[in-house]
């Protein structure tokens, strides 16, 4: 079990508690830090956070 609170990177911990709102309709607010998340469905989020970062355009790297 992983909770919400024990990802120390915090923009990690803000785009996983924003893909778990989107997965069950409700605002990232509404997500408490004690959340847990079991083993599975932990790496299925990372995995359609991948899918994401993988599929958005090249060309809109601010960084360009």
């Amino acid at each position: 079990m992983i909770r919400i609170r024990e990802i120390l990177d915090p923009d990690l911990r803000c785009r996983i508690v924003e893909a778990l709102a989107d997965r069950r309709g409700c605002s990232a607010a509404s997500i408490p830090d004690w959340f847990e998340l079991d083993d599975a469905d932990f790496v299925d989020l990372l995995n359609d956070l991948k899918e994401r970062e993988e599929t958005s355009d090249p060309d809109d790297d601010p960084r360009m």
